[in-house]
């Protein structure tokens, strides 16, 4: 393996690994805040944790690349949009998290990589036969994890992380929509703080909010704010620009297994050998639905 290309492996999996916690940071910052409070102070630290990124980008760009993405008004149109898809799916999370497992949210959550492509049926494409077979061991991973008793088996936290894939699959398209003719950091950047400025304000009346509670979950808001979105997205950029998307896909969803080592580590999860083979099947179905036919 050529050395660009180990170095753009090492930045996806070092994202991987940041996002697999992440979800460890989210469910400790229910102990002590409202899923508005926690998601406004998060989103609104991971924009501005951006901000060093973009003016050291903005400094290699040229004079031909700063104009083909100025377009002020699909930026803050795009930015505005994905911002409310991101708080849609974000507090779903958020507040799921408190009734199911760190492990089991992070594969449930992850199924977004295979109803991106499923969505295509939305928009007239034809949908390849490989994904509908990842779909089908998908949704018998999702049985074994969360059903395997029954529809009393599978709990609102649950239902709440199956509906945040959901919209994280929405925010891909929006972001495909959007992102072509502006500045992909600034985006990203500016979608985290219109997320955080709704669910602040929203927190202000439908929430407690106690600065002492804020100090005591500091260490959770610090690494899902600036950690998760800030550090994350930058070795993702840095890694895609070595790595072809395909493969990244494939790298980055080993988020799910380290999501799940996370869970054990810091809350002792241990799931069914049910819920394991869930796990197996949801992780083998996102891997299929990546794998690119050779032509």
């Amino acid at each position: 393996m050529k050395t660009a290309s180990m170095k753009g492996v090492i930045f996806l999996i070092l994202a991987a690994i940041i996002w697999g916690f992440a979800l460890v940071a989210q469910k400790a910052g229910t102990e002590t805040l409202g899923p508005l409070t926690f998601t406004g102070i998060r989103c609104t630290l991971g924009s501005l944790s951006m901000f060093p990124l973009i003016v050291i980008l903005d400094k290699k760009k040229t004079l031909e690349q700063k104009a083909a993405e100025h377009h002020p008004a699909a930026l803050l149109k795009g930015g505005f949009v994905c911002g409310l898809v991101v708080f849609f799916f974000t507090i779903l999370q958020q507040t799921g998290i408190q009734f199911t497992t760190v492990g089991k949210s992070g594969f449930i959550t992850a199924l977004y990589i295979i109803l991106v492509p499923l969505g295509g049926l939305f928009l007239k494409k034809k949908v390849d036969k490989k994904i509908w077979i990842a779909v089908l061991i998908a949704l018998s991973g999702f049985y074994l994890m969360c059903m395997s008793e029954g529809l009393t088996g599978i709990n609102k936290g649950d239902i709440m992380m199956l509906l945040a894939s959901l919209g994280c699959a929405v925010h891909i398209y929006v972001i495909d929509y959007y992102v072509n003719k502006i500045d992909p950091v600034k985006f990203s950047s500016l979608q985290f703080l219109v997320t955080g400025l709704i669910s602040l304000v929203l927190a202000l009346f439908l929430e407690d909010i106690y600065w002492n509670r804020i100090f005591a979950a500091a260490v959770p808001i610090l690494y899902a704010g600036v950690v998760s979105c800030g550090l994350g997205y930058t070795f993702q950029i840095l890694g895609q620009k070595y790595v072809e998307p395909a493969k990244a896909s494939l790298l980055l969803s080993s988020e799910t297994i380290f999501t799940m080592l996370a869970g054990m580590l810091f809350f002792q999860e241990m799931l069914s050998m049910k819920e394991y083979l869930g796990c197996g099947l949801i992780f083998f179905a996102i891997i299929l639905s990546q794998i690119e036919r050779k032509s």
